[in-house]
């Protein structure tokens, strides 16, 4: 892996340096995907992305399957209009049943309503990442899809889920590694795309542009 010179925890502080001067920026605030490269200790520096994700779902022109892959590219290009010498990840997660894209609930009723959408049937959980750096014309995109099926629960069961706090920022609803792990019956395909966070994809991509060895 890069080595390390510096490394704050939060975005104020929250900045790295990498020896190889090819800084990565992770276009977005997401505590998870924050604690997921820290977990892997590859030093980054955490910057919002300020990409209205609901109207841009309203705006959909595109089939739901591509529409992570979209607004990845989208984040990414955003961030690095202002940092085009810096190397931009770009990451965004959906849940897909049958067509319809299932976001992330505005309240308490919203999430045990697609929570009881998603009861006892398969949908897909499709993350978007790219990665572009401006000023050496480099870009690469790609896409993961696991295919997750939720036990038949009943009613009360969701209701109390959802009391439990988990559901309101996250697409679907629910997050498999928390206590939403006891909705799902199987998965095919990566569990941590499911969390947000492809990891072999993503190091993998970070190998190719030579970010980390």
């Amino acid at each position: 892996m890069c080595s390390l010179k510096e490394f704050f925890l939060d975005f104020g502080q929250n900045f790295c340096i990498i020896d190889s001067m090819k800084k990565l920026i992770l276009a977005s605030a997401s505590p998870r995907r924050k604690e997921a490269l820290k977990k892997l200790h590859i030093p980054f520096l955490s910057i919002p992305n300020n990409v209205d994700e609901e109207k841009e779902t309203k705006n959909l022109k595109i089939h739901p399957e591509d529409f992570a892959l979209y607004l990845s590219k989208k984040k990414a290009e955003t961030v690095s209009t202002r940092y085009p010498a810096d190397f931009i990840l770009g990451m965004d997660t959906i849940v897909v049943l049958d067509e319809e894209i299932i976001g992330k609930p505005k309240d308490k009723k919203d999430a045990i309503g697609m929570l009881w959408k998603l009861n006892g049937r398969w949908h897909r959980v499709i993350t978007g990442i790219t990665l572009v750096n401006e000023k050496m014309l480099y870009k690469e995109s790609k896409r993961v899809i696991t295919d997750v099926k939720f036990f038949r629960h009943k009613k009360t069961f969701i209701k109390e889920y959802v009391a439990k706090g988990e559901s309101l920022d996250k697409a679907g609803g629910y997050g498999i590694q928390l206590e939403g792990r006891y909705l799902v019956e199987k998965i095919k395909g990566d569990y941590s795309n499911v969390v947000g966070f492809p990891e072999e994809t993503v190091l993998g991509m970070l190998k190719r542009a030579e970010i980390i060895e």
